[in-house]
């Protein structure tokens, strides 16, 4: 296609996130986080002497490059653990590599709680993987409100539309949980409302969710515990920071535990601005279009990526693209080497996924070629006459022609005897043409490569018979 020369000086970016919870890398195994107790253990001694031994595997292609283990409730950390440096290689089958730990939990320490343990291990790649369960610590359980915690696999995500929920609940009993929620404009300190809260008293702007509204993760002995998501709808709520609390209440207790999360809501598209001229002569130097101006009104310009595509429309079709995507990329440079009409496409990408777009149609305007002849070196202007004695010799050069850089080297010259295409090429020896008598119309054409042309006609006339003036008198 014609939109090949135009080429646009960017390369294109493949654009990829850090890492995410739980998520794999391109490894031929997932990393596995193994605990020796189940989800929703309970340990009743209260007692100085006793503390319980959890035990645990790390399993991996090659050895984490962090790993931790927290211990949480709803106000606090109860307990937490690097235990990094305390790895214990185990096994390695082919490159499947084991490592193990153990934690020690000292109920009187720790004290009476409903708590998710939280195992995170981050990967010689980035990622991040984390094992979640829950623990009941009391001598009497059946006081215990639910374990609640919810999980995000970024702290830098934003939501558009919706929002998923993920999160880890249990009750000591097996019983299901009532789970409500609020959702609610955050403060300078994310959640401190939540925090500084009455833990005896519920706020009255609760929303509960019924069973047809959670999805829970498969549990083996088929109880309504452990992992669960949900969704809630974003739509009409503006752009801006959201507090969302969870609240899961034990129905045989009615004691409640809580979790908070702030996350960005981000419903509104970026504006895509594109800013250079409608209008390029056809050349070979850059040409810069611009679209740094684009931005993101709550958020800003930070984590904007930018799609770029320039397409030449002509004839009613779309002949080619070119297509630059990056979140650097916030300019393109265009080579205008080949004449024609063009729209250039920006698309901005926000980190919800929201996308403004824009375009611009730019001309790229083709400049004719400059005609330039000389007779022996000597000028020669259009409609200049020239005397030409039958018999003799002139050279007829039209190499001095110009045209832009991207045209000159292809230039085409065309001479014309009385409108007779005669020869080619951008010199030539002629002497008086066969045929002809007293005078005629010698017409040199310049081509360019986009069929622009210029051109000189100047009358030849026959020296022998109208004058006897040598031929630099007469010019």
């Amino acid at each position: 296609g014609r939109l090949l020369p135009v080429i646009v000086a960017l390369l294109v970016v493949t654009i990829s996130q850090s890492s995410s919870f739980a998520e794999d890398t391109e490894s031929e195994y997932p990393t596995q986080i193994t605990l020796d107790i189940s989800d929703g253990s309970y340990i009743y001694e209260m007692s100085d002497s006793s503390s319980t031994i959890i035990s645990g595997a790390i399993a991996d292609e090659s050895a984490p490059h962090s790993a931790t283990w927290e211990l949480l409730d709803s106000f606090s950390t109860r307990q937490y653990v690097d235990f990094t440096d305390n790895l214990e290689f185990e096994s390695e089958t082919d490159s499947w590599k084991v490592w193990s730990f153990s934690i020690e939990i000292n109920p009187i320490i720790v004290g009476p709680c409903a708590c998710t343990i939280v195992v995170t291990t981050i990967d010689d790649s980035g990622y991040m993987h984390t094992k979640l369960l829950s623990i009941f610590i009391s001598p009497n359980t059946h006081q215990l409100p639910p374990s609640i915690h919810i999980y995000e696999d970024s702290t830098e995500k934003r939501y558009s539309q919706r929002y998923i929920v993920n999160a880890h609940s249990w009750t000591v009993d097996l019983a299901e949980p009532i789970f409500e929620y609020t959702f609610m404009n955050s403060t300078n300190v994310k959640c401190s409302d939540v925090e500084s809260q009455n833990i005896s008293d519920l706020p009255d702007d609760l929303i509960r969710l019924n069973s047809s509204q959670l999805s829970f993760g498969v549990n083996e002995d088929g109880n309504h515990g452990g992992p669960f998501s949900f969704e809630i709808d974003l739509t009409h709520y503006p752009d801006g920071w959201y507090d969302f609390v969870i609240y899961a209440t034990n129905p045989l207790n009615q004691e409640f535990a809580f979790d908070c999360a702030s996350i960005r809501v981000d419903n509104n598209p970026p504006a895509a601005l594109i800013e250079g001229p409608s209008t390029i002569l056809e050349g070979i130097a850059a040409v810069v279009i611009d679209g740094s101006s684009s931005y993101d009104l709550n958020w800003g310009i930070q984590g904007l990526t930018y799609i770029w595509s320039v397409i030449e429309v002509g004839g009613g079709y779309v002949s080619s693209a070119i297509f630059v995507v990056g979140t650097d990329e916030r300019s393109i440079s265009i080579y205008p080497t080949e004449s024609g009409t063009y729209v250039v496409n920006l698309a901005v990408s926000d980190q919800a996924g929201n996308i403004g777009r824009n375009s611009q149609i730019i001309e790229i305007q083709n400049i004719a070629p400059i005609v330039r002849l000389t007779i022996d070196g000597i000028p020669i202007s259009s409609n200049d006459e020239f005397i030409l004695q039958k018999g003799s010799t002139v050279h007829f050069d039209a190499s001095g022609s110009t045209d832009t850089s991207n045209d000159a080297l292809n230039l085409r010259y065309v001479w014309r005897v009385n409108n007779i295409p005669t020869y080619e090429g951008e010199s030539r020896e002629f002497i008086w043409p066969d045929g002809i008598e007293g005078e005629f119309i010698l017409t040199i054409e310049v081509i360019d490569d986009d069929s622009e042309s210029s051109q000189i006609s100047i009358l030849v006339k026959d020296g022998s018979v109208d004058s006897p003036m040598s031929i630099s008198i007469v010019i």
